[in-house]
């Protein structure tokens, strides 16, 4: 008898096991289906758009050795799995960060650093929605067509740039432009004289 209620309790615990991985088995699944579609659906939402740029720009991005990095590691569309979007929004994030401390001199503008900035924002947002447990489709939706925009709102920056620098100065310009620069006409010697005579008079 004694053998027989031994024999039940294992059989019941072999049972209440199996059943247990069949479970187990079943989420894992689950899971895998719907990673595998939320993989296809991100795969066709994945279209980065960067514009046709001047030839005097482009001249300017080629040489801009972060710039390429970061041009190509988002134009890269993962092909195996929903982790390798996850590693690819890792890369971007780091390749965007490299972008304003190695800008070049005619881009190192407030203006610049500003569309930068919110680029960065941006692809941090990215990144972080695709590294949730639940993948939030919908704001992947609607992320990826703001990067392009901030990425096409730095082409029309840089144009503007362009614009302006091949606009020829007037004779005299130069000079007046030189003398409305207060700050770098402010010279610490002739302020300390006015303020000793302005002291001397009082």
């Amino acid at each position: 008898m004694r053998r027989l209620l031994v024999f039940f309790i294992s059989f019941i615990m072999l049972l209440s096991s199996c059943q247990e991985d069949a479970q187990q088995q079943l989420d894992a699944k689950k899971i895998a289906q719907k990673n595998e579609v939320v993989f296809k659906n991100i795969s066709k939402m994945w279209q980065f758009q960067f514009p046709k740029a001047r030839p005097d720009i482009q001249t300017t991005l080629s040489s801009w050795n972060a710039w390429r990095q970061f041009e190509i590691e988002l134009l890269q569309t993962p092909k195996s799995t929903l982790s390798a979007f996850q590693l690819k929004t890792k890369n971007i994030a780091t390749k965007a960060d490299a972008l304003a401390s190695s800008i070049p001199v005619e881009y190192n503008k407030p203006q610049i650093l500003s569309r930068l900035a919110a680029l960065n924002t941006k692809l941090k947002s990215l990144e972080l929605f695709l590294n949730l447990s639940i993948i939030p489709e919908q704001k992947v939706a609607q992320i990826i067509p703001e990067i392009n925009e901030e990425i096409k709102g730095l082409y029309n920056q840089w144009d503007e740039i362009s614009i302006k620098k091949a606009i020829p100065k007037e004779i005299g310009e130069e000079l007046m432009l030189q003398a409305l620069d207060t700050a770098r006409n402010a010279s610490p010697k002739l302020m300390k004289q006015k303020m000793e005579i302005s002291d001397k008079i009082k």
